[in-house]
């Protein structure tokens, strides 16, 4: 499971961050790390889920993971970025712009496998300041029981909220 969440913690690195000509690349690596370790609140079922590193949180068995972020990117960056560069062992099913809580979010939609096994896979990008947003991930065993699938539409419900 560690290695799951690696592997989607990697993707979601790569497709948000963004090389910028006044900063470092260890400058950029230094932010993306304080923001990562900024706690968000957050609904959790903690019958369902324990916590795994601050704004990550993993089931036992079946699989699922919920994890939250704060990214050093603007909203019209991350757009560009969801559009142009998808993971190819990630199958995009849906991508685009909706309206979550009164807010306007991206999201993507998707399968992939690790492991053996095949996960469902929805992320969502919010706008928080100018060149902040922070981005949610919901992972879950593709068959899982529903309550698994109701707990992280909760969890991502209770991030995305107008500010």
């Amino acid at each position: 499971m560690k290695k799951l969440i690696l592997l989607f913690a990697i993707g979601l690195m790569t497709l948000t961050i963004q090389a910028q000509d006044t900063k470092s690349d260890e400058d950029k690596m230094a932010q993306y790390m304080e923001l990562m370790s900024k706690k968000i609140e957050m609904e959790v079922d903690t019958a369902l889920f324990i916590e795994a590193t601050p704004n990550t949180y993993v089931s036992e068995s079946p699989k699922a993971v919920i994890m939250a972020m704060y990214v050093p990117e603007s909203y019209e960056n991350s757009k560009k970025k969801m559009n142009e560069n998808a993971d190819p062992a990630f199958q995009v099913s849906d991508k685009g712009e909706t309206e979550i809580n009164g807010v306007k979010v991206l999201f993507m939609k998707g399968t992939s496998s690790a492991e053996g096994v095949t996960m469902e896979s929805e992320i969502y990008c919010m706008e928080i300041e100018d060149e902040l947003c922070m981005m949610f991930l919901g992972l879950t065993e593709q068959g899982i029981d529903a309550k698994y699938v109701d707990a992280v539409t909760k969890a991502m419900h209770s991030v995305i909220k107008k500010k």
